[in-house]
């Protein structure tokens, strides 16, 4: 099949024209976790309980567990490779210290 210049020109044409597709992405527990750790955190600081939090999740559709959800809540915190500080030495080892007699 053979296509003429102005064929092209066409499709190129409706081709540029054609709307963004909207990419719609599923989460699963750990992910939707790490983007409701704020609000957990607040609920928590109001003085709901691990399994109140858990139990609001799941009335909402997200069926996790209390165990599941404490175990995301650890792995969305930053990790402490993260936190270290930037004025300590690299090396884990510290040099022996020198006592004076």
């Amino acid at each position: 099949m053979r296509f003429t210049k102005e064929q092209i020109a066409g499709i190129a044409s409706k081709m540029r024209n054609m709307p963004k597709v909207d990419k719609k992405k599923d989460f699963n527990k750990q992910e939707a976790v790490k983007l409701l750790i704020r609000d957990i955190h607040a609920m928590q600081k109001r003085g709901y309980t691990l399994d109140q939090v858990a139990e609001t999740l799941r009335a909402e559709g997200l069926g996790i567990s209390t165990p599941t959800l404490k175990n995301c809540i650890q792995r969305a915190k930053p990790s402490s490779k993260n936190l270290k500080d930037p004025n300590q030495a690299s090396s884990p080892l510290k040099p022996p210290s020198q006592k004076k007699g």
